[in-house]
C-alpha cells in the first residue's frame, strides 16, 4: 500500500491504461493553422521563399550523391558548403541521418528540393509534440498551444524555422525527434522512445544524452520497493535497446567506411578544424563560449536613434533569446524548495548541465545567429523536466481541475515570440 502511494506521489508519468485523446484536436488543429499562416507572411516578405530551395543545403547533396552509389560529393560545392575533405575527396561533414529524410525528396526534385518547406514541417512536428506533452499534465488547450508555440516560435528555433539550411535542418529534425522521445516516454512507449532518441543522435550527436535520461525515467518506474534489484529493473529494458544498438552500428558503420574511424563524422577535417591550434573541441573554448551566453543586449542612443545591439554570431543571453529557460530556474526552484526533486529530475537536470558544457567545448556557438542557438539542442530536456513537475502539481490538485500557465509565463511566453519574430526579420533584412 505504502508503495502505490509512494508511486502515485511521485506521479512520473500517465497511468497504464489511461484513455487517449480523440484523434482530432481543435486547438491543435488550430495552433498548427496559425503557424502555416504565420510562415506564408514570412515567406511573402522574404520574397515567396516557401517552396524554394536553400542551396546551403549538404543533405540534399549528400541524398543526391547515394543514390549515384557515392559517400564523397561534388568539390564544387566546397566553396560555400561545410564539407570535409579526406584522401583527396568531399564528404558531407555532419551526421547522416537528415539526409535520410531527405532522400525521397531527391527522387522527385533532384537538387531542388523544397527544404525551407521541410523545416518548416519540422517546427509543425514540435509544435505538435510540445502540446501533446503538456496536455498529458491535464493542462487546459489553449495554454497547452501556448506554451508549445514558445518551444519553436519563443525561442532561436523561430528563425532556423524559416531557412533550410543544412545547419536548421539538423537542429530542428533533432528537436522534433528529442520532443517525440519525451512524449513517448511520458505514455510508456518504450521503444519508440528510445528509436526516436537514435535517429536525434544521428542529426546532434550530443542527443544521446537522452539515452541515459530516459533509461533512468523507465527505471524509476519499473521499481518496486523491495524487490528485485538494480540489474534485475535494469534488464527490463533491454529488448527496446536493440533497434538503436543496430542503428548507432549503422552511423559507426557509415563513419569508418569514410574516415576509416568509427567515431569520425568528419567535422575534424573541416578546413576551419584542421587549421585551426586547439582543433574543434578543446577545454580552453568552455569559459569564453559560456560568457558568450550572458552577453547582453544593449540599448544604444545615437543621433535621435534608439537601436538594440546584440552579438549575432556566438550568441547572447540565452534566457532572455530562449525564455523558457526561465520558466526552468523557477521550476527547478519550486521543486528544491518543496523538496519534490528525485532520481528523474536531478539526471534531467545534470543531463542539462553536462550538454551546456559539451556544446561549450565546441570552437563556436553557432554562428551567425538570433540568439543562443546551440542551446535549443537542452529543450527536449526542459520539456521533460516542465513536464514532469506539472504532473507532480497535477496529482496534487481536486480531480478534474486543468492546469493554467500563472500571468508572469504568459508573459515571458509572449515576449519570447514578440522576440524571436523581430530576430527573424533583424536577420533577414537588417543583418542579412
Amino acid at each position: 500500500m505504502g508503495s502505490q502511494k509512494k508511486k502515485a506521489a511521485n506521479n512520473q508519468r500517465p497511468a497504464h491504461g489511461a484513455k487517449e485523446r480523440a484523434l482530432f484536436d481543435k486547438t491543435l488543429v488550430l495552433m498548427l493553422l496559425i503557424m502555416l499562416t504565420g510562415y506564408f507572411f514570412i515567406h511573402d516578405l522574404y520574397g515567396g521563399t516557401l517552396l524554394e530551395h536553400n542551396a546551403w543545403d549538404s543533405y540534399t547533396l549528400q541524398a543526391y550523391g547515394w543514390q549515384s552509389g557515392r559517400l564523397s560529393v561534388d568539390a564544387r560545392h566546397a566553396n560555400y558548403l561545410e564539407l570535409a575533405v579526406y584522401n583527396g575527396e568531399y564528404f558531407v561533414s555532419f551526421p547522416p541521418f537528415p539526409s535520410v529524410v531527405m532522400f525521397p525528396l531527391t527522387l522527385i526534385f533532384g537538387m531542388d528540393t523544397p527544404n525551407n518547406l521541410v523545416v518548416m514541417v519540422y517546427a509543425l512536428i514540435i509544435a505538435a509534440a510540445a502540446y501533446k506533452i503538456f496536455r498529458l499534465c491535464k493542462m487546459k488547450d489553449t495554454h497547452a498551444a501556448l506554451l508549445a508555440l514558445g518551444f519553436i516560435w519563443g525561442s532561436s528555433t523561430f528563425w532556423m524555422s524559416t531557412i533550410g539550411g543544412v545547419w536548421f535542418q539538423a537542429q530542428l529534425l533533432a528537436l522534433a525527434l528529442g520532443l517525440l522521445t519525451v512524449y513517448c516516454a511520458l505514455t510508456n512507449r518504450r521503444v519508440l522512445a528510445y528509436l526516436f532518441t537514435a535517429f536525434a543522435v544521428g542529426c546532434r550527436p550530443f542527443y544521446i544524452l537522452l539515452f541515459p535520461i530516459i533509461f533512468v525515467f523507465f527505471y524509476m518506474n519499473d521499481r518496486e520497493d523491495g524487490e528485485g534489484g538494480f540489474f534485475k529493473t535494469a534488464l527490463k529494458q533491454w529488448k527496446c535497446l536493440i533497434a538503436p544498438v543496430l542503428i548507432g552500428c549503422a552511423y559507426l558503420w557509415y563513419n569508418y567506411i569514410r574516415f576509416d574511424n568509427p567515431l569520425e563524422f568528419g567535422h575534424n577535417y573541416l578546413p576551419e578544424f584542421t587549421e585551426s591550434e586547439k582543433g574543434q573541441f578543446s577545454l580552453s573554448y568552455i569559459w569564453p563560449n559560456l560568457l558568450q551566453q550572458f552577453d547582453p543586449v544593449e540599448l544604444k542612443f545615437d543621433g535621435g536613434k534608439l537601436r538594440m545591439e546584440y552579438s549575432i554570431f556566438n550568441g547572447f543571453m540565452f534566457f532572455v533569446a530562449n525564455p523558457l529557460f526561465i520558466l526552468l530556474f523557477v521550476s527547478a526552484a519550486k521543486n528544491i524548495i518543496k523538496r519534490r526533486t528525485n532520481a528523474v529530475s536531478a539526471v534531467l537536470m545534470t543531463g542539462m548541465l553536462l550538454e551546456l558544457l559539451l556544446l561549450c567545448m565546441h570552437k563556436t556557438m553557432g554562428g551567425w545567429q538570433f540568439g543562443a542557438r546551440y542551446i535549443c539542442d537542452l529543450l527536449p530536456m526542459l520539456a521533460m523536466y516542465l513536464a514532469c513537475s506539472r504532473l507532480k502539481e497535477e496529482a496534487l490538485q481536486p480531480s478534474g481541475t486543468p492546469q493554467t500557465l500563472k500571468h508572469y509565463e504568459i508573459y515571458i511566453i509572449v515576449f519570447g515570440i514578440l522576440l524571436n519574430a523581430y530576430g527573424c526579420m533583424a536577420m533577414n533584412f537588417y543583418h542579412g
